[in-house]
């Protein structure tokens, strides 16, 4: 088993709210999380979460890459849970749906 790596506390200057390991994929950081953030500097009228895909060599480092922001929780949740393969919860099938169109 490789060293510890911590979840990340920020990604591309936001608060990261929720995180889970996920596979490295081929040429990418060995470590790596999808996260949902919460952008402290959001517009008045837009949505403040995103969804990233990030990783690191060495705990310290982060690059992030294929975000999506401008989300709100629900779609937030549900971008996180296609992006971890994780099953929604039932009230966020819709939202998933929604996500796979765009």
């Amino acid at each position: 088993m490789g060293p510890v790596i911590p979840i990340p506390q920020q990604i591309a200057g936001c608060l990261v709210v929720a995180a889970i390991t996920v596979p490295s994929r081929p040429g990418e950081p060995p470590h790596e999380f999808i996260v949902i953030c919460q952008d402290q500097y959001a517009p008045a009228r837009g949505s403040p979460y995103s969804t990233w895909r990030a990783g690191t060599a060495d705990g310290r480092v982060w690059e992030a890459g294929h975000g999506r922001r401008d989300l709100t929780w629900p779609e937030a949740v549900a971008s996180f849970a296609s992006r971890a393969s994780i099953p929604a919860h039932p009230d966020s099938a819709d939202q998933a749906g929604n996500e796979a169109a765009r």
